[in-house]
């Protein structure tokens, strides 16, 4: 008889979360008492409209800014598509990180397609994040965006872009500044005046909430991708979801109140691994201010990545190599940072609100038994 399998342990969370119980349970009830059209002008149309307003409300006061500015998306991807792809038409370039996500790229390639823009490729420093000299020698007058995410998905660095806004208004002052922060969100606090950002990214599927539903808080002018019935103040058409976007606001409320247990649970595991697996380095910023609470990248010398995550999936640790988003090549995150694919195993473990000290030890013992199983078949580290 085949014995049973461990009890899983997600640390995974930078990928997606486990939903909240109280938060679907609540969405569940709504969907059948806040399921109208808030566009209708019947009663339920009403109570849909006050509710969705409500939850535009709370989101947008967790993040400092007015609740006109604040679009409900899809999800993340969809936000930042409407922040560069909605800037209005005519010619010039657009700037981006060298570690920016998959959707920042492909959206910033849509650009140079559609539209004859230039692309310019900021670098980062060897913690992955951006500083104001390389800023300053790549964007310019002709620059109509820059994208800079906050917390970068892959190894946690936190972009300092208080710092960075004066250097796009300085150099570039038709750009539109344009933050991801979607791994940010709810896990660092966010005031888009003190940035001074015109358009930030968010989901709700990062935050233990519920999938399908995103926001774009945007103080720039936009052309809606998607049109309809000009909901979302004409920026982007389709019946909206109260109900969505209540469970949206209340995750992102939970998770900003609960945050210091992430940061908790990571330096536990950190720890944890360091004193258990022998040479394993951390990837990026040190713990602290300047990298999310959430996440733990690292790099275990002489190993190959693949076969590491394969053990860990089958001792029942969930984690990634990094976004969930890049398959079948070397992470261009790592690779703007100077690393390469065989200096070892690229492993990123990232905790989540429901994430235990008992999670966390086993999740340790787990790792280095992986660790040692591949360091007896593959020999000692190069």
């Amino acid at each position: 008889m085949q014995p049973d399998p461990p009890p899983t342990i997600d640390l995974d969370n930078g990928a997606t979360t486990r939903p909240d119980p109280a938060i679907m349970a609540a969405l569940l009830d709504r969907q059948a008492t806040l399921y109208a059209n808030p566009s209708a002008r019947h009663a339920r149309g009403r109570a849909a409209a006050e509710a969705l307003e409500t939850a535009r409300g709370r989101l947008a006061g967790l993040i400092g800014g007015a609740p006109a500015g604040l679009i409900f998306t899809g999800g993340g991807t969809e936000a930042l598509g409407l922040a560069l792809l909605g800037a209005p038409g005519g010619s010039g370039r657009v700037a981006i990180s060298a570690v920016e996500h998959a959707s920042v790229r492909e959206a910033a390639g849509a650009l140079v397609e559609r539209r004859g823009w230039a692309l310019d490729v900021i670098p980062v420093d060897a913690a992955g994040r951006v500083q104001p000299e390389a800023l300053t020698a790549h964007i310019g007058p002709e620059t109509r965006a820059v994208a800079i995410m906050l917390g970068q998905n892959e190894v946690g660095g936190v972009n300092d872009i208080a710092r960075l806004a004066p250097v796009v208004r300085r150099a570039a002052p038709r750009a539109r500044l344009v933050v991801d922060a979607v791994q940010a969100l709810g896990k660092i606090p966010i005031d888009v005046a003190a940035l001074d950002v015109d358009c930030l990214a968010m989901t709700a599927h990062k935050l233990h909430g519920p999938r399908g539903i995103g926001a774009l808080w945007s103080r720039a002018p936009l052309e809606p991708l998607l049109r309809g019935g000009g909901q979302e103040g004409g920026r982007r058409g389709g019946t909206q979801s109260a109900p969505l976007a209540l469970a949206f606001a209340e995750a992102a409320e939970r998770a900003l109140a609960e945050r210091g247990h992430l940061a908790a649970m990571r330096d536990r595991l950190w720890g944890g691994i360091r004193a258990a697996v022998p040479g394993a380095r951390l990837t990026g910023p040190p713990c602290g201010p300047g990298r999310l609470p959430h996440n733990l990248h690292l790099c275990v010398p002489g190993l190959p990545g693949e076969p590491l995550l394969n053990l860990l999936d089958v001792a029942g640790v969930y984690a990634s190599a990094g976004s969930a988003c890049r398959r079948g090549r070397f992470s261009p995150t790592l690779a703007a940072m100077g690393h390469t694919a065989d200096e070892g195993a690229w492993i990123r473990l990232t905790t989540g609100r429901f994430t235990t000290p008992a999670e966390v030890d086993a999740a340790v013992e787990r790792f280095a038994d992986a660790v040692r199983r591949l360091r007896r078949l593959c020999g000692p580290a190069r």
